[in-house]
């Protein structure tokens, strides 16, 4: 069976310009220059985020990640409810779910967050679950990906789609997952 592992942030969610005024806004609070483009944004976001906030020019011995990643969340989550989907979205998961594929969302976001901004769009019933971390500070997607691979049988194919080189990253750890499991069982039928 082949199953889609969508991200949310950047894949279906159309907030990156958000997120860019978000940053942007944090840095100017802290007396830093602010990005220049989109391009610049991009140049730089990585995860995990903590990484990220140190190419943006942030020092956590003037103010710890912790602080900064609360501020950038309580500038960006209230206003994210009114972004909207990319182009296409409702009638690709739609299409996708007509065709039988087992869809899910897997996010560094934090999962009630996560479940708020998806409600707001009526797209639950083409999805078979929604992964999200349980706190704000985005490490990594990597682990909830593990888990959900091992969920699967593993003759599925999974098509993971994603935006950044973090989801990159993270399709790599689903083959690295699917390869090992294959071969302990080809291990255990020997």
């Amino acid at each position: 069976m082949k199953r889609i592992v969508w991200d949310w942030n950047g894949t279906l969610l159309n907030d990156v310009n958000l997120c860019f005024e978000c940053i942007n806004r944090l840095l100017v609070s802290k007396n830093l220059d602010p990005l220049i483009d989109l391009s610049a944004y991009r140049d730089i976001f990585e995860f995990p985020i903590q990484n990220y906030y140190q190419k943006a020019g942030f020092n956590f011995d003037k103010t710890p990640y912790e602080v900064l990643a609360g501020e950038y969340m309580k500038d960006y989550q209230e206003k994210s409810y009114d972004c909207q989907l990319f182009e296409d979205v409702y009638e690709t998961l739609r299409k996708a779910h007509f065709f039988g594929f087992p869809q899910c969302i897997l996010s560094a976001s934090r999962k009630d967050y996560l479940l708020k901004q998806i409600e707001k769009f009526d797209i639950l019933d083409y999805l078979d679950s929604v992964h999200g971390i349980e706190n704000i500070y985005a490490s990594s997607k990597k682990e909830l990906a593990r888990k959900y691979v091992e969920s699967c049988p593993l003759e599925d194919e999974i098509w993971f789609v994603g935006d950044s080189i973090h989801d990159y990253e993270v399709l790599i750890r689903l083959k690295q997952i699917v390869s090992w499991l294959q071969q302990a069982i080809s291990q255990d039928k020997n």
